[in-house]
């Protein structure tokens, strides 16, 4: 035996297949858990250390707003017109409170520089030369309190930094100039820590002013005092601009994702952004992930050897047993029972081994008596009792030759129980079962003696009729699938079936033919289920040549009365013609004449026929006439449904060719049948 189907590959793969799915399992929801779980706690993280930066920096911009208030309200208002006094004073404000790092300067209304601290003086003087249009300038001259500039760079060396400013004023409330304080905000500025500090590997913050739409500050030094991204480029600092503050992921300027966290800045309207590169944050499953993994290839390959030496020894018990087993089924060695060493379950397969040696011999006369039997049964479906494919096989071969050798008819239908696969899903399998024994039950019912009925597979059955056109096998059908639809199945409810019919054709094989069935049942399915369709694409040995479904005289059907059957001749041919009319679409009026003309035939047929059971003595006289006038209650009723203008050609044809033919002139009329052969016999003798 190949390894490939032993037990020993299959517990093997078994073991690698659970690790495989474990790790599957750890790799594909675990870890991308965890991994969501990781970006949330970091998240929190950033959003925490960004509101802390936040809070730090609105206390460093108040530090020296508050300052530069001070030192407005406190300058004498004389000093304004005293530089070299006021440069002094500026010089000892600045080395008591060191917070604007570019100085401090006093301009006056107009715009123009009186002095500045040394600082101020000492650095690039341009930086505070034609203020007069200057945002702070203005705000700062109206405003009662120190007011923040709009941050911009200034002089050769393009420094980053924003104004603080507030106005002097007299006693009087009159403004003498304005007090403006410097502060840089790229290196060497208030803001360098914040810009030098890395959130991971990458990582670190962004100032945003979103009123001024500039990038205050970063760790890139190309972003400080960039304009942010037009709206869309960024989603998330698009909703940052728009209020929003929490956390969530942002694209940098290389396209790469990072993990922000927003927080605003009070009373600036600044934002600060914690930021980390996202493959910073997932650097810690990414190693838990390849770890899983080398420690998984080493777990399957490690467990695999172990059990490559260990399944041989567990397993030896039960490859011995098969070995021998095999050796008395090839003839090697006589059966017999097998030693039991183990109390496991190889030792329960080995006791049930040894208890089925030993009923070998009994059971061996009882498989012939069953292989008789099953001889005799092999041409019969077990469940409905119909012949099954190998025994129509064997006799519609028989009817082919015949047919064709005396030039009879042959017809068969195929029918299929509607929905049936529903019926088993709803009510289970046994209620599936009881359903086809009444279906074939009911075929059984329709059918005459020489006529045969065939499982053909499933829900599926056949049923050949020789000596039998399309026009009658058409009949036999409807009242076959009319049986099968007025016998409900307690549990199940009503049931229906669909019928096809086809004649056999002169030049046609019995695939062919068979064939042309199904295809007729298909069409009846399609057509809504529940009904009977006839096949009229190949002309059988009597076969009409006008296309139309006709119902067909039998011999089988005379009574042997001459005026008898000569009347149900007529109301054959008046039915044809009836329904020739309707299936050519002739005026209602016509079809209308042609029914009354029907109606009366019947009427005047009932009166015969009771007449002639009457004089023969007839014992079911009565229950016969009633038949009778049940029929005329229908017809007259249709009539009446015909002259509203109700035209029910499906119920028409129902009544006719089910109700009146197969049912009453085929089916209860032969109940008599011998009481005529037996008044005939009378006559004869007398």
């Amino acid at each position: 035996m190949s390894f490939f189907r032993t037990v020993k590959f299959r517990l093997i793969g078994l073991g690698i297949v659970l690790i495989v799915v474990g790790v599957l399992v750890r790799q594909f929801v675990m870890l991308p858990a965890v991994r969501d779980r990781v970006h949330e706690v970091v998240a929190d993280a950033q959003l925490s250390i960004a509101a802390l930066v936040a809070q730090d920096l609105a206390d460093s911009l108040q530090m020296r707003r508050t300052l530069i208030g001070e030192l407005a309200a406190t300058l004498p208002p004389a000093l304004v017109r005293e530089p070299a006094q006021l440069a002094a004073w500026l010089g000892e404000r600045e080395r008591l409170s060191p917070l604007f790092d570019r100085g401090l300067r006093v301009l006056r209304p107009d715009g123009e520089p009186v002095t500045g601290s040394p600082r101020a003086i000492a650095g690039d003087a341009s930086s505070l030369s034609a203020v007069s249009g200057a945002d702070w300038f203005h705000a700062a001259l109206g405003a009662e309190g120190p007011v923040i500039g709009r941050p911009h760079r200034v002089g050769a060396d393009g420094a980053a930094i924003i104004v603080m400013a507030a106005a002097l004023r007299d006693g009087g409330g009159r403004v003498l100039g304005v007090l403006a304080g410097e502060l840089r905000l790229d290196k060497g500025g208030f803001l360098d820590d914040l810009q030098q500090t890395r959130l991971g590997a990458s990582g670190g913050f962004l100032v945003v002013s979103p009123a001024d739409k500039l990038f205050v500050a970063s760790n890139d030094p190309a972003m400080v005092l960039q304009p942010t991204p037009a709206p869309g480029v960024n989603p998330l600092l698009d909703r940052a601009m728009a209020g929003y503050r929490g956390t969530g992921m942002m694209v940098d300027a290389q396209g790469e994702q990072e993990l922000a966290a927003i927080a605003a800045v009070p009373d600036s309207g600044w934002l600060v952004v914690a930021r980390m590169p996202a493959a910073d944050v997932s650097q810690p499953v990414a190693e838990l992930r390849r770890l899983l993994w080398r420690n998984s290839f080493g777990t399957m390959i490690g467990l695999s050897l172990i059990l490559l030496v260990v399944m041989p020894r567990l397993l030896r018990s039960l490859t011995d047993a098969a070995r021998s087993i095999r050796e008395m089924a090839e003839g090697r060695r006589e059966l017999a029972p097998l030693a039991v060493t183990r109390q496991d379950e190889v030792g329960d397969l080995l006791l049930g081994f040894n208890r089925l040696v030993t009923r070998l011999h009994d059971k061996e006369q009882a498989l012939l008596q069953t292989l008789k039997q099953l001889d005799q049964l092999a041409g019969t479906d077990a469940l409905t009792g119909a012949w099954n494919r190998r025994q129509f096989y064997d006799v519609v071969a028989q009817e082919v030759e015949r047919s064709r050798r005396y030039r009879h008819p042959l017809a068969l239908i195929l029918l299929d129980v509607d929905l049936f696969k529903g019926i088993n899903d709803r009510h289970g399998h046994v209620r599936g079962d009881e359903v086809l024994q009444t279906v074939a039950g009911c075929i059984r019912s329709a059918l005459r003696k020489p006529d045969s009925l065939t499982r053909w597979g499933g829900e599926e059955f056949l049923v050949l009729l020789p000596e039998t056109d399309l026009a009658s096998a058409a009949v036999l059908a409807e009242r076959a699938r009319a049986c099968v639809a007025a016998h409900p199945i307690a549990g199940v409810g009503r049931v229906t079936a669909s019928f096809g019919v086809a004649e056999l054709g002169d030049a046609e094989s019995r695939d062919e033919w068979i064939a042309r069935a199904d295809a007729a049942l298909y069409r009846a399915k399609q057509g809504g289920r529940n009904r009977v369709e006839a096949d009229h694409s190949v002309a059988g040995s009597t076969a009409e040549q006008d296309g139309l479904v006709k119902l067909a005289w039998h011999t089988s059907y005379q009574s042997g009365d001459a005026e008898l059957d000569a009347e149900h001749r007529e109301l054959f041919d008046e039915i044809n013609a009836l329904w020739a009319l309707i299936v050519a679409e002739r005026p209602i009026e016509e079809i209308r004449a042609r029914i009354d003309a029907l109606y009366r035939t019947m009427v005047h047929h009932f009166r015969d026929e009771e007449r002639l059971l009457q004089r023969i003595g007839y014992p079911d006289l009565a229950a016969h006439v009633r038949m009778h006038e049940a029929l005329t209650e229908k017809a007259e009723a249709l009539i009446a449904d015909f002259q509203r203008g109700g035209a029910d050609f499906g119920a028409l044809f129902s009544f006719l060719a089910h109700d009146m033919v197969a049912k009453h002139i085929v089916n209860q009329d032969r109940a008599y049948f011998p009481y005529l052969g037996a008044a005939v016999s009378d006559r004869l003798s007398a």
